[in-house]
């Protein structure tokens, strides 16, 4: 699935393309964690807030509030493809862009930012001893996260095998839709496995994600069995006219509640944070009207796991 190049001799050289480090993070995993964003991903889920994330290659993100106009990035751009548009002002042709990133370089505004740059194991984590105090007194961590961190599963493996050997504690945010021996290399040094379910159905599945289910699925029962011990959360994203419907979240609840060490099940409220990463992009969101849903029905949904021997929990963060 990924295909990681080595910069200098051992595991640790092994290189990833990663878009985001954010530290002091609360709610993806105990205590306050640092949270490692890794590009790339095999679905295409049409409420993805992460579209930055889609790519394992780097990409050029236009932050139109802060553009000055001045047109340094036109001039600089080798392949012509930046122009002046008088309703969205400095445009990028996406066909066209190289991702060089010598837009970004004399944008004095830091209106045009490179996402993703590629490290080594080593470099992440040498950021992440820094909050190693933090962790040690709040209970927390490192999450890989994404994008799908396991679609650069050999990164992702000896990234939290080295946090492992530093007494880090690790968790981590997939989709499943990995190959099983991916998934089964990580299991070790995984402490905490947050898993999505996005629907049981596999034809609607692969409608709003690009990919079926059934390989999901499959993983989640053998890493269920497979991670004795631990803890995994599985996270359903409560997307309406998707997904929200009773009969939907009892058939997920109902294939969760049967499987072992899995500690609770996070419901997660629909959002539009993201829309403004895809006109940054260049790209259209498909969901820009669909309103979120109501506390209440959110409510309903969670009142349904009563039936089931699994804790059920609304996301709040």
């Amino acid at each position: 699935m990924d295909s990681p190049r080595t910069i200098e001799s051992g595991d640790r050289a092994i290189d990833g393309a990663v878009f985001d480090l954010k530290r002091f993070a609360t709610g993806d995993g105990p205590g306050i964690r640092t949270l490692v964003f890794l590009k790339g991903c095999p679905m295409r889920c049409v409420w993805c807030a992460n579209p930055e994330s889609h790519s394992r290659n780097p990409e050029i993100m236009y932050h139109k509030n802060r553009c000055t106009g001045c047109g340094r990035c036109m001039a600089a751009c080798p392949a012509g493809a930046i122009r002046f548009d008088e309703t969205y002002g400095l445009v990028t042709d996406s066909e066209l862009c190289m991702r060089c990133g010598r837009c970004a370089d004399v944008c004095l505004a830091e209106a045009r930012e490179v996402i993703g740059r590629n490290m080594t194991v080593k470099q992440v984590l040498r950021i992440l001893r820094r909050d190693r105090r933090y962790f040690d007194n709040s209970g927390g961590g490192v999450t890989l996260t994404g994008g799908e961190p396991l679609a650069q599963c050999s990164f992702a493996r000896e990234l939290l095998k080295s946090c492992k050997e530093v007494s880090i504690h690790t968790a981590i945010e997939t989709c499943g839709f990995v190959g099983w021996e991916c998934m089964e290399s990580i299991l070790p040094y995984v402490d905490l496995l947050f898993y999505d379910i996005k629907h049981p159905d596999s034809d609607i599945h692969r409608k709003f994600t690009g990919q079926s289910n059934e390989r999901i699925l499959e993983n989640l029962l053998r890493a269920s069995h497979a991670f004795d011990g631990k803890e995994i959360i599985v996270r359903i994203p409560i997307i309406p006219g998707h997904n929200d419907d009773e009969s939907t979240i009892s058939k997920i609840f109902e294939f969760v509640g049967r499987l072992p060490n899995i500690i609770r099940i996070e419901l997660l409220p629909y959002h539009r944070l993201g829309t403004v990463k895809y006109a940054g992009l260049g790209r259209s969101y498909k969901l820009r009207d669909l309103e979120p849903l109501q506390r209440h029905d959110l409510e309903c949904l969670k009142a349904l796991g009563e039936a089931f021997p699994v804790e059920v929990r609304i996301d709040s963060t």
